[in-house]
């Protein structure tokens, strides 16, 4: 019992001279700081009321670590902008998914992003352009809602496919039937490892926790078990185009690797940054990213619709005027079309697809915003907080595109507190790949349906289902009625 009493003190001693330099915060208890409350609800609902009370940044203590959020988006941008910010922490879902061009740190991080934001930038491989990639996932995601007649189905299978597909053909040169028993296999593996990541809970501060508490153990195992099995799923593409590689014909984002590594071969250079673990564990990271984070800005965008019959129909009235119904949309009508980028921008804000972003964390001992934060310090933007902001949303909680519009009707380019993407060098790398997307699929959908909800249906919620990055619509059925 003494030895206990010391350690408590000890602790305590420790940690409020390290607490004296640092942001404002709640106390905690000992030995695990703060931990017991941030859990019980989505965290980013926590640091809302610890924001009204401590203000723009403060600091929670969690077990042996310090994290501090950022309830404001300059103080995000400052932060975010400077290198002292641009690690990822060493927490258990970081981890798992290994260190990629999301998750890495240091030079491997670097060169790897700049390899792939390169390579993004000027896809354009073969002879189809990323435009018509995600045209031809759309059309084929309409016929699956064609087929349901006027039957009402889920969205959760079918988007998923549609995305993956985007995303296979741009690094795998592939694309899958919505009835391939290969797709279904890999969208589950991605279902359930989101599900158990909210499992995860306190493990992933004080990982030794997970002895103690048997199902964050199991959700612990199982986690690393489907990343384990998604990051090997790459290799046998990896092998397949190692076979064909033709340097003459670089089809997708698995040959442009290749020939970057055989390009620093014939250089005579030996750089560990770029290997087969390497680009597979990219790819995961692409995937496990990418693909949650953009389907579920579709589900919410559709459920938006569903809330909202007079933004739908001027969303297609914009489409018939701009567009029409002979032609494909194409991302030329994006700046003729200001009031359905204003919706897709509206639904970004409001559903909050990554409340919290994905965490930083400080490599060095810095001086920020008045405050002293030592090196190792987690480091959170609570995008949140800036979405709901009174100060510059007025009503924040209503669904109103109108607010990304001038008063002329033309799209806002300047929009503070606006951060679907994060800041900083951090920035999601899939940003303009995710903006494409959102823009077509959504036009060529109203194009071609009005969105209704089943007969007798309650409305769906806007209340999410939280799995530890993502916010997610609850489940619902639309019924998609052809226009005519």
């Amino acid at each position: 019992m003494t030895v206990l009493v010391a350690f408590i003190i000890q602790d305590f001693i420790t940690k409020f001279l390290r607490w004296r330099k640092m942001p404002p915060g709640p106390w905690g208890i000992p030995i695990l700081g703060y931990i017991p409350f941030l859990f019980k609800e989505p965290p980013y609902l926590v640091f809302e009321r610890l924001w009204e009370k401590h203000g723009d940044i403060i600091s929670v203590t969690l077990a042996s670590k310090e994290q501090v959020v950022l309830n404001n988006w300059e103080l995000i941008r400052d932060a975010f902008s400077r290198p002292e910010f641009t690690d990822r922490p060493d927490m258990v879902l970081i981890r798992l998914a290994s260190s990629g061009i999301v998750t890495g740190n240091g030079s491997l991080w670097q060169d790897n992003r700049r390899f792939t934001m390169r390579t993004l930038r000027d896809f354009g491989f073969g002879k189809t352009t990323l435009d018509g990639i995600i045209s031809n996932e759309a059309l084929a995601l309409c016929d699956v809602f064609k087929k349901k007649a006027k039957d009402p189905f889920g969205l959760h299978y079918s988007v998923n496919v549609a995305v993956l597909n985007v995303l296979w053909k741009m690094t795998a040169g592939e694309q899958y039937a919505y009835e391939d028993a290969r797709m279904a296999n890999f969208i589950e593996l991605l279902n359930l490892t989101l599900e158990d990541t909210q499992s995860l809970g306190l493990i992933q501060f004080v990982p030794i926790l997970k002895y103690l508490y048997p199902t964050a153990l199991q959700a612990y195992r199982r986690v690393k078990n489907r990343i384990e099995r998604i990051t090997d799923d790459f290799k046998g593409k990896i092998d397949e185009h190692k076979k064909n590689f033709d340097p003459d014909n670089i089809r997708d984002y698995i040959d442009a690797y290749l020939q970057e590594m055989k390009a620093q071969q014939n250089r005579g250079e030996e750089n560990t940054n770029f290997s087969d673990l390497q680009l597979r564990v990219n790819i995961q990271n692409l995937f496990l990213i990418g693909c949650e984070t953009t389907a579920n800005t579709i589900r919410w965008a559709i459920l938006f619709l569903l809330r909202n019959l007079k933004v739908q129909e001027w969303i297609q009235a914009e489409v018939d005027n701009v567009i029409g119904r002979e032609r494909l949309p194409s991302l030329a009508d994006r700046d003729r079309m200001p009031y359905t980028e204003a919706f897709i921008m509206e639904v970004q804000r409001h559903a909050n697809v990554a409340p919290m972003g994905l965490p930083h964390c400080t490599n060095q001992d810095v001086e920020f915003a008045g405050y002293t934060i030592p090196k190792g310090t987690i480091v959170m933007g609570n995008l949140w907080a800036c979405h709901f902001d009174p100060k510059y949303w007025p009503d924040p909680f209503k669904f109103d595109p109108t607010r990304f519009l001038e008063s002329d009707g033309t799209l806002k380019t300047k929009n503070s507190s606006f951060l679907p993407f994060s800041l900083g060098k951090r920035q999601c790398l899939g940003e303009a790949l995710a903006k494409m997307e959102l823009f077509i699929f959504l036009t060529i959908f109203m194009q071609r349906f009005s969105f209704r909800l089943p007969e007798g249906a309650t409305m769906p919620s806007t209340e999410p289902i939280f799995s530890a990055i993502v916010n997610r619509p609850k489940p619902f059925k639309i019924v998609a009625e052809i226009r005519t």
